[in-house]
């Protein structure tokens, strides 16, 4: 029940504060045509569909070359472009779940806020968060990686494939769990301010693996949905074209289901967070009585 209650306090939260929503939309639709840019110049090794037709692939690849040295200075080049659009997308989102989770929080305890502030706390606190996402990010990837290789070293020794269904239905409880419990991890540092008390995260899911799952499961298909809607008439609408203006569009359509999609996350964190925290309390109380 801790998991459903979570999500439905998430879910009330937002819909009684949708201008916390405004955030993440903001952040998004900056980053739109930074993205269809992206999308754009995308190296598409053109130059492989424009090689003549021949019936021996071995004289194209010889007089022509597989890769040549223009074609991996473009990649090089988008490469560099792209890890710093990355870069710039996490530090912005590092500040927008800070602040959505700081004004969720203050909505909770009936004070008042403002987008400004909360932006400005946000940016006070970006690069603890983006931090945080980092080293949340590599535990949980470590996490996912152990039975992967341990299961992938039993398949090839045994050539037993029937190991590979028992490694899907290990590793899917596993990433549930997973998302669950790093949901929490920036809510856990605005309530404390101590970066490492928010790697109590997993922990604190551990404690509650069921609610832990469950809560994923809630956002998984949440996110599936908010994804699925928008991916579907965008698609429709630009089928075929991938111009500046098409992916641009389609960007800014997207723009709002992103934004719904970080807020669930990052609010949702919060509430799992303060659900468990209730019960912890509850059962403390209930042994204090005992004694």
């Amino acid at each position: 029940m801790g998991a459903v209650n979570a999500f439905a306090r998430t879910i009330v939260t937002i819909t009684k504060n949708p201008k916390l929503l405004l955030i993440p939309l903001i952040i998004s639709i900056i980053l739109s045509p930074i993205s269809a840019y992206l999308v754009k110049e995308m190296p598409a090794f053109e130059s492989l569909s424009e090689l003549p037709e021949s019936s021996n692939e071995s004289i194209i690849f010889e007089e022509h070359g597989a890769f040549s040295e223009e074609m991996f200075t473009e990649l090089a080049n988008f490469s560099k472009f792209l890890l710093v659009f990355m870069l710039i997308s996490l530090l912005l989102q590092a500040l927008s779940e800070y602040a959505m989770i700081k004004g969720a929080l203050m909505a909770e305890e009936g004070e008042r806020y403002s987008l400004i502030d909360l932006i400005h706390e946000g940016i006070m606190h970006v690069f603890q968060v983006f931090l945080i996402t980092i080293i949340i990010g590599i535990i949980s990837s470590a996490i996912l990686l152990v039975p992967l290789f341990l299961f992938s070293a039993l398949i090839f020794l045994s050539g037993s494939v029937a190991l590979i269904l028992l490694l899907i239905l290990v590793e899917m409880p596993l990433a549930l769990f997973v998302l669950g419990a790093s949901s929490m991890a920036v809510p856990i540092y605005v309530l404390s301010n101590s970066i490492s008390a928010s790697l109590g995260c997993f922990s604190l899911a551990f404690k509650n693996k069921l609610s832990s799952m469950t809560f994923g499961v809630l956002l998984v298909l949440s996110i599936f949905f908010l994804l699925a809607v928008p991916a579907s008439f965008v698609g429709l609408l630009f089928l075929g074209r991938t111009d500046f203006v098409a992916n641009l569009v389609a960007n800014l359509l997207q723009a709002p289901f992103q934004a719904i999609i970080q807020a669930l996350v990052a609010i949702g964190g919060l509430m799992l967070y303060l659900e468990f925290s209730k019960r912890r309390y509850e059962e403390e109380t209930i042994e204090e009585f005992k004694f």
